[in-house]
């Protein structure tokens, strides 16, 4: 019986998770269109923006939401919901009212159509998510560990690389990969900001998608899930690398 339940949750996952990827895969299958989308210089330019824009965004979320994240956990203060409620808002304001609103603050600053205007609102819209995972993985860091490390004379970088990431590690890659996956999956908001310049590889993809290019659209497709599986998996291994590194 334990059995046949299992069987029954694979198959229905699969269904729901697999089913899709499948029939992009099967309207893939045209050679000459892999062959017209790996040698368009348009491809590796898009790429190439899309990672510059993710890092940025990635560096933002760290910089700005790790020290959040670990003030949030740790403290209790007056108006600890009020902060919460911030922390949440871009997610529950629609996202083309807070990029118009933005928008023209960053006209008056020169951020239009350039890669770190589009990170920015790409943090806004992913702060949240990081936060919240980070989060999680400061409420089980004993704050023991990190007095112990005071103690022995490291310093903040030292301790942060040394006995948070390590014991965090898990939260920090789902937080991590939320940025990745979300930032990705920014369409409209870089389409404003950028201006249709910067060519992300949603920027390229969806003329295809929506103009009826259904077979440049699921190659573009399954190149944009291999990226974002690609950066994921980058980020763990660097982040393992680091923290081994600083073992020995």
């Amino acid at each position: 019986m334990k059995k046949l339940f299992l069987w029954i949750i694979y198959f229905l996952l699969s269904l729901i998770f697999l089913l899709p990827f499948i029939g992009i895969f099967l309207n893939s299958m045209n050679f000459k269109m892999w062959e017209y989308v790996l040698k368009s210089g348009k491809t590796y330019d898009s790429l190439m923006t899309t990672l510059l824009v993710v890092i940025i965004t990635m560096f933002i979320n760290f910089i700005i939401g790790t020290p959040i994240a670990s003030f949030m956990a740790r403290e209790n203060f007056r108006g600890k919901m009020f902060i919460e409620f911030l922390i949440i808002l871009p997610l529950i304001i629609p996202t083309m009212v807070s990029t118009m609103g933005i928008q023209f603050a960053f006209i008056k600053l020169n951020l239009i159509e350039t890669a770190l205007g589009v990170a920015i609102v790409h943090s806004v819209t992913t702060m949240p998510y990081y936060i919240q995972s980070m989060r999680a993985g400061y409420v089980t860091l004993n704050k023991d560990y990190i007095n112990l490390g005071k103690v022995l004379g490291a310093n903040a970088i030292e301790r942060f690389l040394k006995i948070t990431l390590p014991i965090i590690y898990p939260s920090f890659l789902v937080g991590m990969s939320l940025v990745i996956i979300v930032s990705l999956a920014q369409y409209l908001v870089t389409f404003i900001i950028g201006g249709g310049q910067i060519m992300t590889l949603p920027i390229l993809m969806m003329p295809y998608l929506v103009d009826g290019g259904i077979t440049n659209g699921t190659v573009y497709s399954i190149i944009y899930v291999a990226f974002t599986y690609f950066l994921v998996f980058l980020v763990d291994r660097i982040v393992k690398n680091i923290y081994r590194k600083r073992e020995y």
